[in-house]
């Protein structure tokens, strides 16, 4: 006997449905599987990155500081040591000083020299030529003069102080006793000194040549 059909189609409307609901169900099954794991994996996945991340942490120790740099002072430059000697030395010989003798007594002063006079050197004392021209006029009388004379003797001025009432003659009487005429010059303490003195020249036509 056959069944009827739309009995058969309610029973496949029915399969259908639980199908799909059966499917649905494990679609969302399935989803929440994978969440559940995924989740559960992640925090599985954090705990192991902590704990390696805690092991290498341990693992590495700190870093120690540097060393300081060594010390490169020089060192000290070395020392001789020089060994020390005694010498053992001789007391010198006393020194012994004779007495001085006294100082001799300084020579006595020898007594300042007396003075001494002018002298005439006469040999030089001669009469001067008489001037022709007196002669012829018969020119004639005493020429005196001053003369001064040097530490060497030689007559260094000459000037009448009376005359023979003649220019020409005490003129020529002049410039012959300067520059004949000759003295010893006299001495004081022993040193020559200059002097003047007066001298006469006498013309007299008996005596012209």
């Amino acid at each position: 006997m056959e069944r009827p059909h739309h009995l058969e189609t309610a029973q496949t409307s029915t399969s259908s449905k639980l199908t799909g609901i059966v499917i649905v169900i494990l679609i969302h099954v399935a989803a929440i599987a994978a969440l559940v794991v995924t989740l559960a994996s992640g925090q599985i996945m954090k705990q192991i990155h902590d704990i390696q991340a805690s092991v290498a942490a341990e693992k590495t120790p700190p870093k120690a500081p540097p060393p300081p740099p060594p010390d490169l002072a020089k060192p000290p430059p070395p020392v001789a040591i020089v060994p020390e000697f005694s010498v053992q030395q001789e007391a010198p010989p006393p020194i012994t000083t004779a007495p001085k003798a006294p100082p001799a007594p300084p020579p006595a002063a020898a007594p300042p020299a007396a003075p001494t006079q002018l002298e005439s050197i006469q040999r030089t004392h001669t009469t001067p030529p008489y001037p022709t021209i007196s002669q012829r006029l018969g020119e004639q009388g005493t020429s005196t003069l001053e003369v001064a004379i040097s530490t060497e003797g030689s007559v260094t001025d000459c000037k009448v102080t009376k005359s023979s009432g003649s220019e020409r003659l005490d003129t020529a009487a002049c410039t012959y006793v300067q520059s004949h005429w000759r003295w010893k010059p006299p001495t004081r303490e022993g040193k020559a000194v200059a002097v003047s003195t007066n001298v006469n020249v006498v013309w007299n036509l008996k005596d012209a040549q």
